[in-house]
């Protein structure tokens, strides 16, 4: 998570989330800050069954610093992996190994 805080008054910061969070929905979604995670942990929250929804959301209700929203997040990500609703960053697919050639000509003097 990046530095970067809007105070919204009453107490609430809204921190950008870095890299920004892609939920697995009907649209799937992209979130860039604690606000609007505050806003869609609110909605989905509403119409869980179970204390692990409303769990997540009272630590989004009381993020004071960043720090509390870096953990406010990462227990929202643990809880999208295990419902199979986080999409997570497109790895690149690793290098492979090219073959070099020798391409002095054959009785040079620099040939290998």
């Amino acid at each position: 998570m990046r530095t970067g805080c809007n105070d919204l008054g009453a107490g609430v910061s809204d921190f950008s989330i870095d890299p920004e969070l892609r939920i697995r929905g009907c649209p799937d979604r992209v979130l860039r800050r604690t606000n609007e995670v505050l806003n869609f942990v609110r909605q989905v929250a509403r119409s869980a069954t179970g204390r692990t929804w409303q769990d997540v959301l009272d630590r989004f209700e009381a993020i004071q610093d960043e720090w509390s929203a870096m953990e406010a997040v990462v227990h929202l990500e643990l809880l999208l992996e295990a419902e199979g609703r986080l999409i997570e960053e497109k790895r690149r697919e690793p290098l492979h190994r090219v073959e070099k050639k020798d391409l002095t000509p054959p009785g040079s003097r620099f040939s290998r």
